[in-house]
Order: structure tokens, then sequence, then C-alpha cells
């Protein structure tokens, strides 16, 4: 297998060029979120780091994979997928580039047995429209699909597996995870990427890796590499 480098959630951080820089991968991977800021980030700077992130992709389309988070489609202006952390300028921007940001984007990368989306996929959710293809979710486009979905008055985090890609938290994904596949997903984040099957052995493979400036993940030779972003190589 190519080396692939796994980017969590951007929210606004311009560490991914250098972390880019040090591997020098055949593929890059962001799991999405590339606006609103947990780190008092100006709204101005998630704009043009986005800017960044999307010439970058143009310029290497073949080798630079971008998903879809919840909080993109929030600034897109869809009335469906609104959640916290919402900037009004950043929204303006977006809006801007509507076009641009979903030509650029997609809802999942499947590589071998492989699943890279957002926040994961559950058998109920994919079930539930009758996908033939987990590719074939590339080919929609956003609607109330991906909304958050929950089958609870409880659940105002993600916790129901009717929970679409860009929304689901790992806590019902391990029970629910489509079979035979390995998953990575970004979305909630943790203080060390984790592999769930490390903490039980009988739960699915699925690696969470919002944990950026701290850690990202490497594949290569269908080895997962956890590397800190400020180590040297």
């Amino acid at each position: 297998m190519e080396k692939i480098l796994v980017l969590g959630d951007i929210h606004g951080r311009t560490c991914w060029a250098d972390i880019i820089k040090k591997e020098n991968p055949d593929k890059v991977i962001f799991l999405g979120d590339y606006v609103s800021t947990h780190d008092n980030i100006s709204e101005e700077q998630q704009c043009s780091n986005l800017e960044d992130i999307l010439n970058y992709k143009e310029a290497n389309p073949d080798k630079v994979i971008l998903l879809r988070g919840n909080h993109d489609l929030d600034h897109l202006g869809y009335s469906w997928a609104e959640c916290s952390g919402h900037f009004r300028d950043v929204e303006k921007y977006m809006e801007s580039i509507k076009d641009r940001f979903l030509a650029d984007t997609q809802w999942v990368y499947v590589e071998g047995n492989i699943i890279f989306s957002h926040a994961g996929i559950s058998k109920t959710w994919f079930n539930n429209f009758a996908f033939e293809d987990i590719n074939l979710l590339n080919n929609c486009e956003p609607s109330e699909k991906f909304a958050f979905t929950p089958n609870s008055f409880y659940d105002y985090y993600g916790t129901s597996v009717t929970q679409p890609c860009v929304w689901i938290r790992p806590q019902v994904l391990v029970r629910d995870a489509l079979d035979e596949y390995i998953q990575v997903v970004g979305h909630t984040p943790v203080k060390k990427i984790t592999n769930l099957k490390s903490i039980k052995d009988e739960w699915p493979e699925i690696w969470l890796c919002d944990c950026l400036p701290d850690e990202y993940l490497v594949i290569e030779n269908n080895e997962f590499i956890i590397k800190k972003c400020n180590e040297s190589s």
C-alpha cells in the first residue's frame, strides 16, 4: 500500500502543511471540519486556511482527498446542517465558494477494506437509504440524508445508529459498523489517536483521529502508525 497520511479535523489550524512537508506522503486524506475553531482562530484565518487547502487539492487532484464534516455543511448555509460553533463571516465566505467546495470534497473514501469518513458509517444509516455500494455515497448531493438524525429524544450529540456519516459518535458506531471494514474517522475529539478494537477485542477496528494539533496517522504497508506533530522524522 502507498503511504497515506490521515489528518484529523482542521478547525482552522495550519499545522497540516508542515506535517505534509515532513511526511511526503503518496496520498493525503483530510477528515473534514476545515472551519469552526476550538483554538480562538480568527474567522479571517479560518477562511484563508481553507483557501490554502482547496488550492492544495486543486494542484494535486489525485493525491489529496478532502472529506466533508458537519461544521463544513453548517457553514455552507444548509438549514438542516446547523450545529454549534457557527461563524457568520466564515459562512459568507463558504457560501461564495459553495460550488467549488462541493466539487473538491466528498463524503467517503475507500482504500481496500478501509473506509475514511468524517464520523463513520453505520449499517442502519447505510441500509436506510439502500445504497448498493459505499462509493455511490459520493454521488449524493447535500441533503437531509446527512442531517443530524436522532432516534431518541435524549440524543443531543450523535449517539444514535441512525446518524449519518458526518454525525455518528463512536460509542454507537462500535455496535453497528459496516461489516468487514476498518473505519478511520474524525469528528469526536480524542487526546490520543485510538483504535477502538484495542480497548475491546470484540469491537470493530475503528480509528479515532480527531487529535490535531497533537497527533496524526500514517498508513503504510498495511501498518497504522500514530505520529506526534512536534516530533521530527
